[in-house]
C-alpha cells in the first residue's frame, strides 16, 4: 500500500520530483500517513507581506517571546528549504506560500498563527486601495523583507488527511524539505 501511495504521489506531481535532502522512507510514510496530496493547486492571492525575525533580535512581541515556530522552530526561507509563515485561521497550517523576491522565489510553510495577521492591521493601516486595505496579512519569518508590502502570492492549501499540528516534528520535517521541491516541479 505504501508503495502504491508513493506511486500515485509521483505520478500526480510528476517523474523525479523527489528532493534529494528528503530520505525516501520518510517521504513514503509521510504519504502513507498524511494521503499522496499534499498541498491544493496553488491559488494566486494579493496579500499584505510583513515580516517576523528569529530570536532576541525579533520586533514583533509575539516572535520575541517565543511564541512563533510551534514545535517545528522559526525558519527562514532559502532557495532549496522553506521557511516558516504566520497565517490567519482561514489558511490551514502546513499550507505552502511561494513569494517573488528580490533574490527569487522563496517557499514557506504556514505553521504559525498570530494576533498581528487576525487583526490584518497591517493591511488596514497601510494599504492606499479598497484592495489593499481589504487583504489579508501573512508574516514570514525572514532577516529582511526582499518584496513590496503589498504584492500576490501563491497559495498551495494543505491537503493532507492528518492536520499539520498533528503531524510529528518529523514529519512536519519532511514536509518542510520537500516543500521547495514540489514548487518547482510544479512551474
Amino acid at each position: 500500500m505504501k508503495t502504491l501511495a508513493l506511486t500515485l504521489l509521483v505520478a500526480i506531481i510528476g517523474p523525479g520530483c523527489l528532493f534529494a535532502d528528503v530520505a525516501p522512507e520518510a517521504l513514503r510514510e509521510l504519504t502513507s500517513r498524511i494521503g499522496e496530496k499534499f498541498w491544493s493547486t496553488p491559488e494566486k492571492r494579493l496579500v499584505r507581506a510583513t515580516i517576523y525575525k528569529m530570536g532576541k533580535g525579533a520586533d514583533d512581541p509575539d516572535s520575541a517571546k517565543g511564541r512563533s515556530g510551534e514545535r517545528i522552530g522559526l525558519r527562514h526561507a532559502t532557495p532549496k528549504e522553506a521557511g516558516t509563515l504566520a497565517v490567519p485561521e482561514w489558511l490551514p497550517r502546513g499550507s505552502l506560500v511561494k513569494i517573488h523576491t528580490e533574490r527569487g522565489v522563496l517557499s514557506y510553510i504556514a505553521a504559525d498563527e498570530g494576533r498581528s495577521v487576525e487583526s490584518r492591521e497591517a493591511a488596514k493601516t497601510s494599504g492606499k486601495t479598497a484592495e489593499q486595505k481589504a487583504a489579508p496579512v501573512l508574516d514570514f519569518c525572514a532577516a529582511e523583507q526582499l518584496w513590496p508590502d503589498f504584492i500576490i502570492v501563491e497559495i498551495y492549501y494543505y491537503a493532507g488527511k492528518i492536520p499539520f499540528s498533528d503531524l510529528s516534528v518529523d514529519e512536519q520535517k519532511t514536509l518542510f524539505a520537500y516543500a521547495m521541491e514540489y514548487v518547482s516541479k510544479r512551474e
